[in-house]
């Protein structure tokens, strides 16, 4: 193995552990958010459910997933064009539901599940785009 491939084997190492981190992040944030807004059942928007929000656990774990989501987000784009990041970025399409699912007992739709599947295979085909040296759209 010569420097050049240890170095762009190294390099997609190094990229999937930064998407899996940003897919791990991304997904606990949303269901800290879903734990906090469960804290928040019954209350009218206002200033008084602001208050109370600023007590739950759930809404600040929430808030510091959304900044480590933010410093990832940040590490992914220096190395990858926005126009393949972004659509990557719908794989928390797939997580968050599942693990709704799991964790919190949430139904999933067939509907629900096709959609999974369509995203799913969109991010397939945008991989195989970038890797397969696909046209691009000037």
């Amino acid at each position: 193995m010569n420097v050049a491939t240890a170095r762009a084997a190294g390099n997609r190492w190094r990229q999937g552990v930064i998407w899996l981190l940003f897919i791990l992040l991304d997904t606990g944030a949303q269901l800290a958010f879903k734990w906090g807004a469960d804290g928040l059942a019954g209350m009218d928007a206002g200033p008084a459910m602001l208050l109370h929000a600023l007590t739950l656990p759930g809404v600040w774990l929430a808030v510091a997933g959304y900044v480590s989501v933010f410093f990832v987000w940040m590490a992914i784009l220096r190395n990858m064009p926005l126009s393949r990041a972004f659509p990557m970025t719908g794989m928390t399409y797939i997580t968050v539901p599942l693990l709704a699912w799991a964790v919190l007992g949430e139904r999933i739709s067939l509907a629900q599940a096709c959609g999974v599947a369509l995203i799913v295979s969109g991010v397939v085909l945008l991989g195989h785009g970038e890797e397969a040296g696909g046209e691009n759209i000037d």
